[in-house]
């Protein structure tokens, strides 16, 4: 399975992460506010888009 041609590992684990943040939330888990929900999704949301941003600098130039 290539893990390119369904979005690549970083995009699976932000959806994944915010998939089972939602889930806790929906449970009950969390607190009610929604505080750490928020926390979790800005931040995970956060990390892919540096990823995304690093990896765009660091490659090389298409000619």
């Amino acid at each position: 399975m290539n893990f390119d041609t369904i979005g690549g590992r970083r995009f699976l684990l932000t959806v994944g992460c915010g998939a089972v943040t939602s889930a806790l939330q929906f449970m009950g888990k969390l607190d009610p506010a929604g505080t750490t929900y928020a926390a979790v999704i800005i931040g995970t949301v956060g990390a892919y888009v540096a990823g995304n941003t690093v990896q765009k600098i660091k490659q090389p130039a298409a000619q």
